[in-house]
């Protein structure tokens, strides 16, 4: 469940922080690097799921995951960073978990990160196993590494006492350094099983970005919309359409159908999955034209427009992409709104739209492509 984001790149909106509740392996998400804890990894006991090192012992049973035998290919154990990333690995996730839940998370690279030295004053500072890690990052692209999405727990550190709320600022302020001097990082996923553990980082996002709705708004939908009923629909179709596989819409598409099936919905969720959703289906349209130059999502819709699409349906990408917006970026006191039922309805039929046009451009490879395969 996607909890909580904000963009820290407004100027394009793809370089941003997600918070998500939920066990990892079910929450669909497609990381370069999964950052764990060295918390546990020499215990040789019997796993105890209650232990801190449980995390990795479902990552064992999930995927098959042996840190101890797992090939390095930046070992910086013993060093201020004392951290260490994986070769690029070959795993076979099971198809289903504990409960029968998918198994629908995926990770290229996998770093161990040490929280401490053994130094008590440090292991008093909370978050410093962000700091080795956003270090540890730093230092990979000078090997030939490259991690655009970066997935991390909270390492088992979550702050209580008369000073948590000082805490997570603490943290904020920590990611957004990285994010300042890491360009490669595109996309930071923080998570944890308890969504009660993310509540006050999401508050503190909330704070800073002057973000008028908290994050655990809901709101309503209508149920007998047909419109909506047509939007689940396409999803549907464009998640079983074999050649987007490689896109991975995935996650964005069983999200989307998932909020769509209840009677409420975050519209902090609604957006930032269909922004995404509709920024990947640019891009992919883009290189079917034979352009593959890196652009942010106005970038491309503008190029779009050069190659002569449709008006409206670039109007309706426009509308999906500042809802988007609307829901991640910061909002300066004065321009700040409260989201209300027609503006969700209007980025959802806006949505549709594209949907159901898409293929937007007919590749000059493809001429039999005339019409969509999936309008209703």
């Amino acid at each position: 469940m996607l909890l909580n984001a904000f963009d820290l790149e407004t100027s394009s909106g793809t370089r941003n922080l997600e918070l998500r509740a939920g066990a990892f392996a079910g929450l669909g998400i497609e990381a370069d690097l999964l950052a764990v804890s060295s918390e546990g990894l020499t215990d040789d006991s019997a796993p105890d799921i209650s232990a801190p090192d449980a995390f990795l012992t479902r990552l064992q049973r999930a995927y098959g995951l042996r840190l101890q035998s797992t090939q390095r290919a930046v070992d910086l154990s013993g060093s201020l960073v004392n951290s260490w990333v994986s070769a690029e690995l070959r795993l076979r996730p099971v198809p289903a978990g504990p409960g029968g839940r998918p198994v629908n998370s995926h990770f290229q690279r996998v770093a161990v990160v040490a929280g401490g030295l053994g130094d008590e004053q440090e292991r008093d500072q909370p978050w410093t196993a962000f700091n080795r890690l956003f270090s540890l990052l730093a230092i990979l692209p000078m090997q030939g590494i490259h991690c655009r999405t970066v997935a991390a727990p909270l390492f088992g550190l979550h702050p209580s006492g008369p000073d948590a709320a000082a805490d997570y600022p603490h943290l904020l302020e920590i990611c957004k350094q990285a994010f300042r001097h890491l360009p490669e990082l595109h996309r930071l996923i923080l998570f944890d099983r308890d969504d009660q553990v993310l509540r006050p980082l999401g508050a503190t996002i909330d704070r800073t970005i002057q973000r008028k709705d908290p994050h655990h708004t809901l709101v309503e939908l209508p149920q007998d919309l047909a419109a909506l009923e047509s939007l689940r629909h396409l999803c549907r179709f464009v998640l079983e359409d074999d050649s987007l596989k490689r896109l991975r819409v995935a996650a964005d598409l069983t999200e989307l159908i998932q909020l769509l099936q209840s009677d409420q919905v975050s519209p902090i969720s609604l957006g930032l999955h269909s922004r995404r959703l509709l920024e990947r289906l640019v891009t992919h349209c883009l290189h079917q034209c034979g352009d593959h130059q890196q652009r942010g999502l106005n970038n491309g819709i503008q190029q779009l427009r050069s190659l002569g699409l449709d008006p409206w349906l670039l109007s309706c990408m426009h509308q999906v992409r500042t809802f988007g917006n609307w829901m991640g970026h910061p909002q300066d006191t004065g321009r700040s709104r409260r989201v209300e039922q027609h503006d969700v309805l209007a980025m959802l039929c806006s949505l549709r739209r594209i949907l159901a046009d898409y293929p937007w451009i007919t590749p000059p490879v493809s001429p039999e492509r005339e019409s969509s395969a999936y309008e209703p």
